[in-house]
């Protein structure tokens, strides 16, 4: 189902009856209250990411479907198959959590698709690990990003005609970080093909905490097709991410179960990793003080929480409970007021170091409270 024009504003203001997403007088859009709105009123709850990804550290510690920790004990609950001599496994942290991940599984699909990233990434291990490749410094890098990925076409007509027996050897090696990547994708891929088995319609003059499961997973999937992908601002920051996000692209390619091929395309594997560098909540372990470390677990897409812009001031509170997200406002909200959260651990620090830390989702913050303190 593809997202017109027209549909987006009903989208955007179908996400919350507190809200509506409008656009901010510093650019992009942002959330903005109806009406007066009293303090403790939970504005919206994501009951599941579209797609999620646990770092290869914790996969066996973090669980596959609602992320819970438990202090670094080995999880038991586990879906498990064999490829030769290796045994590759996803991990739940109990029964409950592997029949609700199988549910939403079709034919297995998707359970087979990241035992085929685990089974592919051991296997990479045992080829050359490549130098890190930069683009050169002494050529315009719109022009080298754009004959790169020229390249990559030509590289999929090689593909298909490839024997499957010798696909194997082009399938390259993947760094941590692209692993990571890549089970995101892999999931998005995923709410694609679920989306067309199904044939699920959508009932747009609903708030999105009223659809049904089915129907909510379409809205949350078109709400992601509107969101602004970073790709290229991310690849102008770091050059050497192009060469990555075409070695993620290459292994998706080459070992993603037939179901999904129909979906590969260069350009959704760009926009997909492009909308989750602005986009995503990062998951993290439990704190009992601020001065306790946290464990980076992995990040989850939430696209109708992405709307919610950031403040060093923040007038509403995410919660994660398991694999669910909440958005409560910590104060008395006024009418056409915009609605902030916070970005993780920026509030407290200097003004310059908050800004600069920001910067990494491509914006210079401009709340009251950065303003007042750069004057």
């Amino acid at each position: 189902t593809n997202v017109t024009s027209e549909d987006v504003t009903a989208y955007l203001n179908q996400i919350s009856p507190y809200f509506k997403v409008d656009k901010t007088k510093y650019g992009g859009r942002g959330c903005f209250s109806y009406s007066e709105i009293p303090a403790g009123t939970v504005l919206l709850t994501c009951e599941q990411s579209l797609s999620s990804t646990i770092v290869k550290p914790f996969r066996k510690e973090a669980c596959t479907f609602c992320f819970s920790y438990y202090d670094g004990r080995i999880l038991k609950s586990k879906i498990q198959k064999k490829f030769g001599k290796d045994v590759v496994s996803l991990f739940f942290c109990s029964e409950k959590c592997k029949e609700q991940f199988c549910n939403q599984d079709i034919d297995d699909i998707y359970q087979d698709s990241l035992l085929e990233v685990e089974k592919h990434y051991i296997n990479g291990l045992n080829k050359h690990e490549e130098e890190l490749k930069e683009p050169p410094k002494n050529m315009d890098l719109d022009e080298v990003i754009k004959q790169e990925w020229v390249n990559v076409s030509l590289w999929e007509k090689k593909v298909s005609s490839t024997k499957a027996s010798k696909r194997a050897n082009m399938i390259p090696r993947i760094s941590d970080s692209e692993y990571i990547e890549i089970k995101y994708v892999i999931g998005v891929l995923f709410k694609l093909f679920s989306n067309e088995k199904n044939q699920t319609t959508l009932s747009i003059n609903q708030y999105l905490h009223e659809l049904p499961r089915c129907e909510r997973d379409l809205f949350e999937l078109n709400l992601f097709r509107i969101l602004q992908s970073t790709e290229l601002e991310k690849v102008h920051k770091y050059p050497y991410l192009l060469y990555s996000y075409i070695n993620i692209y290459k292994f998706i390619k080459l070992t993603a179960l037939p179901p999904l091929q129909p979906f590969i395309t260069s350009d959704l594997v760009r926009s997909s990793i492009g909308r989750n560098i602005s986009n995503a909540f990062g998951i993290w372990s439990d704190s009992s003080s601020s001065e306790e470390e946290r464990e980076y677990f992995g990040f989850g897409v939430y696209p109708s929480a992405s709307y919610f812009n950031h403040s060093c001031g923040p007038n509403v509170v995410k919660k994660r409970i398991e694999n669910k997200l909440t958005f409560t406002t910590l104060r008395d909200i006024s009418a056409g007021e915009e609605l902030c959260i916070d970005y993780g651990n920026y509030i407290n620090e200097p003004v310059e170091v908050r800004q600069k830390e920001l910067s990494e989702w491509f914006f210079n913050c401009g709340c009251d409270k950065c303003v007042a303190e750069l004057q």
